[in-house]
This record gives structure tokens, C-alpha cells and sequence, in this order.
């Protein structure tokens, strides 16, 4: 039998059963330990207290190899600073890989593994944070780049100054951009490096962009943005040719400059993290590493192995989670 007649006496309903199926079979979930195990035959292993390289076997606890470093004395096993250090079900931990990977929401997690949504809440800002906060490579010929600005969003938190709105309507904010709103750097070269990083609040400077994305954008590249005049005093500024857009004018210049990559970028994030129903600025740079990563993997033959080695490998994860409240002290303290 043909695989096409098979389809098309299918409905929508076992279409759904039959593609479920096939994932299972041909990708199963990725045994985090067999994976760090697997790291560890390619690197050194590191304290990840103090980073030294002077460690020891030191037994086994609770079924983990346990390791004792001779420069700080400490003990710590393979997972000890990344996202799966202190996880009570690590089984259901990495059901929720392939979670993360199809951006399932909270409450439809928490209800598939059967386990609380505070607990998929925890562990979904523990996975964040081991992901990368850049696309890791340095941009290469024509890179275009666009500000976009969010209103702050204060979802979640417990110790607001004033009443919380009962629906968006509520919110008054001021008209245009203000220290009520906050800008982001978005950034991509035409070989599809990405990078969306929280810059400041308020309107962006030449020290936000500098920050976000100075370090990728060099005078070998061609930059292409709309005519926001701190991105032109940065790019004169770093000797960068640069070509500047204002859309209900122009859109492309000779063939191949434009910002249709950024803007199509942007509006894929709009619709992405629309399921979410609204992010906290607290979290905001989360959901943008997460966002760039799917991005990143679209085209990736096995895009749950390429998730599970970043979260067994980052071993600052844990550290990047207990100081989200800092980071967002200091993204209040910039405007």
C-alpha cells in the first residue's frame, strides 16, 4: 500500500496518533547520564565550585560518581551546578526535554507528566538557564539588526508596589518608548546566526548595543537597520558600513540590502511566545535563549540529543537560576 493512500484515508485525529507514534519510535527520550558520560570522554572533568582540573573519585551518591576537588576541598558528582542538580524525578525530567523542544505550555506539561505546575515551572527556568544567552558565533558579511520594545511585565510577582491589573487594559502606559517600556537587541547575519538580548530600559544607547551585540558586529561587516539614530552613532563609531531603512519609504537597497531577515525574525518571536500569555520581564531573557535555540535547531536531525547535551554540559545553569533577581535589579537600574 502506497504510505500517500495510507495518509489521506486517514482523519486529523489519527494522523496526530500516527505521527506521536513514529516520534517515539525513531527518537527516544536522551538518557541524561549516558550523555555526561559520553562529555566526559571528551573533556576534562572540572570542578564546578572553583574550576580546577585537581580532582579525585570519591566514591558513589545516591547512584551519581562522586568527585572530591584538592584545590577547594569540596565533593561534587556530574551534575552538581547544571539544571538537573537537586531534581527529585529525573525520569520525568527528561520526558520533559521533548516538552521543551515542541514549547508546550505550563499547564498542559504539568498535566502530561503528571507532576505540579510549580515543579514544571522550576524546571523550566533551570533548563533555560543552561542555554546559551548568544547564537555563539561571530556574524559574518551583511548583518541586520532592529530594537524592539516591550512594555515591562510584572507577571507573577508578589511584591508589586501598587494593584495589579485585572486585564491588560488596565495598564496605562505612556505613548512611544519610556522607562515603562524595555528594548531588546535583535541581530542575524543571512547564514541564520541569531541573537536576541535584553539591552536596557527605556531607549536603546550606543553602550546597550555595544553590550548586546559589540561583540559579533565587526568593521568587516556590512550592518543594515532602520534609522534609529543611536544605532547609527554606534555603527560610525565602529567604522562599519552601514545602510538604514525607514519602511514606509524604502525596503531594499541594490538587490541585497535590507531588514526582511530581522523583521521576519521578530514577527516568528510575536507568534511563538503568544501561547505563553505574557512573560515577566524578570524571565524575558529565558524565553529569548529558548526562542533563539529552537530557532537554531530547526534544520537539527536530533533536536532532543542537541537539547540534552546543553543541559548536562552547562554547569553554571544553577547559578544563572538563583540570580535572576540580581540580573533584573540591574535591568531596572539602567534606564
Amino acid at each position: 500500500m502506497e504510505i500517500s493512500k495510507l495518509l489521506n484515508g486517514l482523519n486529523k485525529e489519527e494522523r496526530v496518533a500516527l505521527y506521536s507514534l513514529l516520534k517515539s519510535e525513531f527518537q527516544s527520550t536522551p538518557q541524561l547520564a549516558d550523555i555526561k558520560l559520553a562529555l566526559n570522554q571528551e573533556q576534562v572533568t572540572a570542578c564546578p565550585h572553583c574550576n580546577s582540573t585537581n580532582i579525585y573519585g570519591h566514591g558513589i551518591y545516591k547512584g551519581r560518581k562522586r568527585y572530591m576537588c584538592k584545590s577547594c576541598a569540596k565533593t561534587f558528582n556530574d551534575f552538581t551546578g547544571t539544571a538537573v542538580s537537586g531534581i527529585k524525578k529525573p525520569d520525568k525530567f527528561q520526558e520533559y526535554l521533548e516538552l521543551v523542544i515542541d514549547s508546550v505550555t505550563i499547564r498542559k506539561a504539568a498535566s502530561k507528566l503528571k507532576v505540579s505546575t510549580r515543579t514544571i515551572f522550576n524546571w523550566r527556568h533551570k533548563l533555560l538557564s543552561s542555554l546559551p544567552n548568544t547564537s555563539g558565533h561571530v556574524f559574518d558579511g551583511i548583518v541586520e539588526c532592529d530594537d524592539k520594545i516591550l512594555s515591562i511585565n510584572d507577571k507573577g510577582n508578589k511584591k508589586l508596589d501598587r494593584e495589579p491589573y485585572k486585564r491588560p487594559s488596565d495598564r496605562k502606559t505612556k505613548r512611544g518608548i519610556s522607562n515603562d517600556k524595555v528594548s531588546v537587541m535583535v541581530a542575524s547575519d543571512r547564514k541564520g546566526n541569531i541573537t536576541m538580548q535584553v539591552a536596557k530600559i527605556g531607549r536603546i544607547d550606543t553602550e546597550s548595543i555595544e553590550k548586546t551585540i559589540g561583540a559579533l558586529v565587526s568593521k568587516d561587516n556590512i550592518l543594515c537597520s532602520d534609522a534609529h539614530p543611536s544605532i547609527i552613532s554606534w555603527a560610525k563609531g565602529k567604522k562599519i558600513e552601514h545602510h538604514t531603512f525607514v519602511a514606509s519609504k524604502q525596503h531594499v537597497k541594490s538587490k541585497c540590502f535590507h531588514v526582511q531577515h530581522v523583521n521576519s525574525i521578530d514577527n516568528r518571536y510575536e507568534r511563538w511566545v503568544k501561547r505563553f500569555y505574557g512573560v515577566s520581564t524578570k524571565y524575558l531573557g529565558n524565553y529569548l535563549n529558548w526562542f533563539v535555540f529552537l530557532e537554531n535547531i530547526k534544520k537539527s536531525l536530533t533536536p532532543l540529543s542537541d537539547l540534552a547535551k546543553v543541559v548536562a554540559s552547562n554547569i553554571d545553569a544553577v547559578n544563572n537560576y538563583q540570580s535572576v533577581e540580581n540580573r533584573y535589579a540591574k535591568l531596572l537600574s539602567t534606564h
